[in-house]
C-alpha cells in the first residue's frame, strides 16, 4: 500500500474496506504469527526503552503518545477482509486515545502479520499538523523496518513525534504532564 493510506486525518471519517473478506493466505499469515514473533522482535528491554522514551517525550508537549504492537490480528476479523487501519482505529478509541482532554491522542499501531504501520492522531493535533507530515514519519520507520531495524525506527519515529508535538503543541510552562495514558507500550 502507498504510505498516504496508513494515514488517517480524521478519526470519524469512514472506513473502507480494503482487503477482500476470506483471504485465506492473509488469515494463514495471522494464524501463524504467534506472539512470540512480537516478542522476539520487541523484547522486554526493548518494551522499556521504548516505554522511557514516550514518558521523557510526553514531558515536553501536550500529546498522549500510546505504541501498540500485534502480532496478529483476531482471526475473526482477518476472515472478514478488516484492515490494519480498521484494527488501529478500533484500538484508538477502545484504549481511549481518542478521549483525551484535548484530543491531542496519537496511536502508533504496528501489524507483525500484515507488515503494517499505522499512525492515527485526533482532532487537536490534526488541526495543526499536516498530514504529509504524518507520512513521513511513516515512510521513516518503514525504512528502519525493512533494514530489520524495529526498536532503533521505532525510537526514531518515537524522537520525530516529539519534535512535532513539542513544536505544535508545547507542554505548559511550570505545568505537571498529564499523563492520561500509560507510556508502556502494549503488546497484544
Amino acid at each position: 500500500r502507498l504510505v498516504g493510506e496508513l494515514v488517517m486525518a480524521m478519526t470519524h471519517e469512514p472506513i473502507t474496506m480494503e482487503q477482500k473478506p476470506h483471504d485465506v493466505s492473509r488469515w494463514l499469515r495471522h494464524l501463524g504469527t504467534w506472539r512470540a514473533h512480537a516478542r522476539w522482535i520487541f523484547p522486554d528491554k526493548a518494551l522499556d526503552t521504548l516505554e522511557a522514551a514516550i514518558r521523557e517525550s510526553e514531558t515536553e508537549h501536550r500529546c498522549e503518545i500510546r505504541l501498540v504492537i500485534e502480532a496478529a490480528m483476531p482471526l475473526a476479523a482477518v476472515w472478514r477482509g478488516h484492515t490494519c487501519r480498521q484494527r488501529a482505529v478500533q484500538l484508538f478509541h477502545h484504549l481511549g486515545v481518542a478521549h483525551t482532554g484535548e484530543r491531542t491522542g496519537i496511536l502508533l499501531y504496528i501489524n507483525i502479520a500484515d507488515h503494517d504501520i499505522e499512525l492515527i492522531a485526533d482532532k487537536g493535533v490534526n488541526a495543526l499538523v499536516p498530514a504529509r507530515t504524518w507520512d513521513a514519519v511513516v515512510a521513516q520507520m518503514s525504512a528502519g523496518f525493512r533494514d530489520e531495524r524495529y526498536v532503533q525506527s521505532v525510537l526514531d519515529a518515537l524522537n520525530t513525534l516529539r519534535g512535532i508535538a513539542r513544536e505544535s503543541l508545547p507542554a505548559h510552562a511550570g505545568a505537571a504532564p498529564d499523563n492520561a495514558l500509560t507510556d508502556r507500550p502494549l503488546m497484544i
